[in-house]
């Protein structure tokens, strides 16, 4: 995969499992690609609403894990992992907030032009189940990404 990137990030919350009431959440940027010592790393930068300053947001993508940074005015480590539930704070311009990621399953695929990730978790919030999430992340070159997401 080349080093420039577009890159698709699709949210979708269930606030109750139950209902079929969801709230969907999508991104496209453009972003940079690299691998090192077998982890991937996808990079990019986002507006965050009514913030002057850009937050950047970091991906580490192994096998069973996968971790995602953010700096600027909100800024969070949270970690993805199979079975496995993982607590962050997450500070943002408004206070922070206790995030627990209890992850049910990891999707990672790789091919010569993209990755994809899909993960499945419930989030809590200050120690409260909030929603069961869905996301999905699609990385490719920029010039497949304007055929792929437009």
């Amino acid at each position: 995969m080349t080093k420039d990137i577009l890159i698709s990030i699709k949210g979708l919350q269930f606030e109750d499992p139950a209902s079929k009431h969801h709230e969907n959440v999508e991104l496209i940027v453009p972003g940079t690609y690299y691998e090192k010592n077998g982890t991937k790393y996808l990079i990019y930068e986002e507006d965050a609403e009514g913030m002057p300053e850009k937050i950047r947001t970091m991906m580490k993508l192994r096998p069973e894990r996968v971790e995602l940074s953010k700096t600027g005015a909100m800024a969070v480590s949270m970690v993805f992992e199979k079975g496995q539930k993982n607590l962050s704070r997450y500070n943002t311009p408004f206070g922070g907030l206790m995030v627990g990621l209890d992850t049910t399953d990891i999707d990672i695929a790789e091919n010569e032009d993209d990755i994809s990730v899909n993960i499945i978790y419930h989030l809590d919030l200050n120690y409260e189940y909030f929603a069961d999430c869905r996301v999905s992340i699609k990385a490719c070159s920029k010039e497949m990404g304007q055929t792929m997401f437009t």
